[in-house]
């Protein structure tokens, strides 16, 4: 019970409290803009990425596209803009889907899709109507754009970016897109949130301890004057204060050894009063 109520028990707890705010208030902040910023990183990345493929499928290749018709996955048109695509998305490890759509009227409908054909996560057709949230999708026609947040379709939740394809005239037959899941995009946000609260408990332990040291002799020296008044208040006036510090508690204690002296002199002249007396 005497440790609990100890000068530096609360001195230790009311430090680590106070850290303890402070570092959770700065790690919900932090984290809220670290995660806002990585998303926009993701978002620009995205973007990037998927006018650069565009204007690699542009020209001869979009030319080429722009003639593919229903039932035309087995030709070789659609074979070599498929090893196109699925080469793109095997050197970009982020991108989950790539696939290259036009638009017919209010439609959109895919051209090429490289998952095509796989039995485990089939992609679409060629003029298969996407059915899904469409984010910035339609803006994809006009400009490199990307989604302003997550959307959902049936082959699950993603962020897209989005980029027209222009023919060799310079117009725009399709668009290209890239899918990064969420489940990345989370990860990568968790993986910095995990990083900023290690981070964080380290410095509190670190603080902790400093503070637990510097209160340890703060306390000390404390216990160094309550000694010396207790030798004081017994008559033991050849006590000497052993503490040397550059505070507060220094001056108490030069204070503390003045009045000492004062005290011995005091009891040095009625002592030697008496003796007269006698």
């Amino acid at each position: 019970m005497k440790s609990i109520n100890s000068l530096q028990t609360k001195l230790t707890a009311s430090f680590v409290i106070l850290i303890l705010v402070v570092a959770s208030l700065t790690f919900l902040i932090t984290f809220r803009s670290t995660k806002t910023a990585l998303k926009e990183l993701t978002q620009s990345e995205l973007l990037s990425l998927a006018a650069v493929i565009a204007s690699q499928l542009g020209g001869e290749t979009a030319d080429a596209m722009q003639q593919l018709k229903e039932g035309d996955e087995n030709t070789p048109t659609f074979a070599r803009i498929r090893n196109q695509l699925l080469a793109i998305r095997t050197s970009h490890p982020g991108i989950r889907y790539i696939y290259t759509m036009k638009k017919e009227g209010d439609q959109i409908t895919f051209l090429v899709d490289p998952d095509f054909g796989n039995e485990k996560d089939p992609g679409g057709a060629i003029g298969e109507v996407y059915e899904g949230t469409e984010g910035n999708l339609k803006n994809g026609f006009i400009q490199p754009a990307v989604d302003d947040a997550f959307t959902t379709d049936r082959w699950g939740t993603f962020l897209s970016g989005y980029a027209p394809i222009k023919n060799a005239q310079g117009m725009t037959i399709g668009i290209v897109g890239v899918d990064m899941t969420k489940t990345l995009v989370i990860e990568k946000q968790n993986f910095i949130g995990n990083t900023i609260y290690i981070v964080m408990v380290a410095g509190i332990v670190l603080a902790g301890l400093f503070i637990l040291l510097f209160s340890k002799t703060i306390i000390r020296d404390i216990h160094k004057l309550n000694n010396a008044a207790n030798a004081i208040s017994m008559g033991d006036t050849d006590v000497h204060v052993d503490v040397e510090r550059k505070d507060e508690i220094g001056e108490l204690a030069e204070s503390f050894g003045r009045m000492v002296a004062s005290l011995k002199i005091m009891m040095m002249t009625f002592q030697d009063e008496t003796s007269r007396e006698e």
